[in-house]
């Protein structure tokens, strides 16, 4: 491989490293209100948000960063009320109790109205805020933080140019590449040029410890109780699972302390480096080796996200980003091309059917099932116990498992994501 595609490989884990303070979903729909009612300002009449699918889904029953409320309805409100659209996906890292008030105000008054785009596959938010000024309106496509249209009273005031994004997208094609590319980026590349994931490290690891003290569904907190009363063992296996459930309890119950995302999901990001993290901690792995294992746990989950999208009827951040700390897992711990592949394979096997049903509180059980099954999987591959070749979705190659992964997402569960759409939809009635 070429040093230009290793620099390529790097710079798009760069941009898809994010620090993200609570759901990215919601954190989206308020940078979008945000931003729209900035070009405006004045008093809230209404504000109307359109969205797709996935983030409808995943911002229906998380909480609020730094707040006990949940929910679309608070996210469009809070980033009108106290969005810092600058922030990007730590919009809302300054919401108080006081702005808290007011949105709740501004939804009993009937000024936020959600609505559901049905059958968009990608990311998706138009935000129309209306007040007493004028009208303000922004879009968000395909990422988070991607803005690609503003507009006041109707008028054009920004637009991101489609073709060049396009082209600037493909400048870098992850799906091109095969198992070996990935792991060769993740050994050779010069270690200077990837130190930058010990943010990462700190990030996560800063969020692991918050959780610790107990919050949301306390599952971390569970299993370390459960250990300490005798009916866990502990072990490198449960010190990973309480480790990662300790993070995904502090995110989803609100903690007001970012995640590191990854594929712009925060729980993708602890689930791809929290087990390799706490593994390197246990046995006293060097720093780079474990920057190194991060890397490729990353790139493993970037590659499935690629076929599966950004939003799906599975759990991302179990099956992906669990399959890709798997095999940064059987990295860290000396395995070799062949085995990373019988670990990939070994997940494909066992973890594949979990569906998404939004973020919330279940979010920390799969999370935990995730880090446990990646360590049993690499573990396993490494004395060469692995799923064979050409069963069930288990393809001819590694790199036909990780496809044939993305696709039980897409288009395979888009009936799947209908119906658990449909259930929290009429929850709302």
């Amino acid at each position: 491989m070429s040093n230009e595609l290793y620099q390529k490989a790097i710079e798009q884990v760069k941009e898809e490293m994010v620090p993200a303070l609570g759901v990215t979903e919601p954190a989206a729909i308020a940078l979008s209100t945000a931003k729209a009612y900035e070009v405006v300002g004045g008093e809230v009449k209404k504000v109307a948000v359109l969205m797709d699918e996935g983030v409808f889904k995943n911002g229906f029953s998380c909480a609020i960063p730094g707040t006990s409320e949940k929910g679309n309805e608070m996210a469009a409100a809070l980033g009108v009320i106290a969005g810092k659209p600058n922030l990007g996906l730590r919009v809302l890292e300054d919401v108080t109790e006081d702005d808290v008030s007011k949105a709740k105000e501004m939804i009993k008054e009937g000024k936020i109205e959600i609505n559901v785009k049905r059958g968009a596959s990608d990311i998706f938010i138009d935000a129309i805020v209306e007040t007493d000024k004028g009208t303000g309106r922004a879009v968000i496509k395909d990422k988070h933080t991607n803005i690609v249209l503003i507009e006041k009273d109707g008028k054009e005031i920004f637009k991101k140019d489609a073709e060049s994004e396009t082209s600037k997208d493909k400048a870098f094609d992850i799906s091109k590449l095969v198992l070996k590319d990935l792991i060769d980026i993740a050994e050779h590349t010069p270690y200077e040029d990837i130190n930058f994931i010990l943010e990462a490290v700190r990030v996560n690891d800063e969020l692991a410890k918050e959780g610790k003290q107990g919050q949301g569904m306390k599952v971390g907190r569970g299993i370390s109780d459960l250990i300490e009363e005798g009916w866990l063992k502990e072990d490198i296996l449960t010190y990973a699972m309480a480790y990662t459930g300790y993070a995904v309890d502090a995110r989803m119950g609100g903690v007001s302390k970012p995640a590191m995302s990854i594929c712009g999901s925060g729980d993708h990001g602890l689930v791809a480096t929290l087990p390799l993290i706490a593994i390197a901690d246990k046995k006293e792995i060097p720093e780079e080796k474990l920057v190194r294992s991060i890397l490729l746990s990353y790139l493993v989950t970037m590659y499935i996200k690629t076929f599966a999208g950004r939003l799906s009827a599975f759990c991302g951040c179990a099956i992906a980003a669990g399959t890709g700390s798997s095999a940064g897992i059987c990295c860290l711990l000396g395995g070799n091309n062949e085995q990373i592949g019988f670990t990939i394979n070994n997940m494909a096997a066992d973890i594949t059917g979990i569906i998404c049903d939004g973020g919330n509180f279940g979010c920390s059980m799969k999370a935990v099932t995730a880090a446990s099954t990646a360590i049993l999987s690499a573990l396993l591959a490494l004395k060469n116990i692995h799923i064979p070749k050409d069963s069930g979705i288990v393809g001819n190659t590694v790199e036909e498992t990780m496809q044939n992964i993305g696709k039980i997402a897409s288009p395979g569960m888009i009936k799947t994501n209908d119906v658990i759409l449909d259930i929290m939809i009429n929850r709302c009635d």
